[in-house]
């Protein structure tokens, strides 16, 4: 499954890796592409592994705000 979510607080390719690595540690994902400028972040995941409410909890406690 594939997902695009507005996530706001992000300003620079630190911020990309931030969620970027939180992110990919987690089962059942399979790609993050994170962008500040654009203000979103792409998600590949198995949905039987982990849901996307888990996706932006991961995202939310990294210290940014998903949408």
């Amino acid at each position: 499954m594939k997902d695009l979510i507005k996530v706001s607080g992000m300003h620079c390719s630190g911020c990309e890796m931030n969620i970027q690595m939180a992110l990919e540690e987690k089962e059942g994902i399979k790609k993050v592409k994170a962008n500040h400028k654009k203000a979103i972040v792409e998600v590949e995941y198995d949905d039987k592994k982990i849901g996307i409410d888990e996706i932006k909890k991961i995202i939310k406690e990294s210290g940014y705000e998903p949408e």
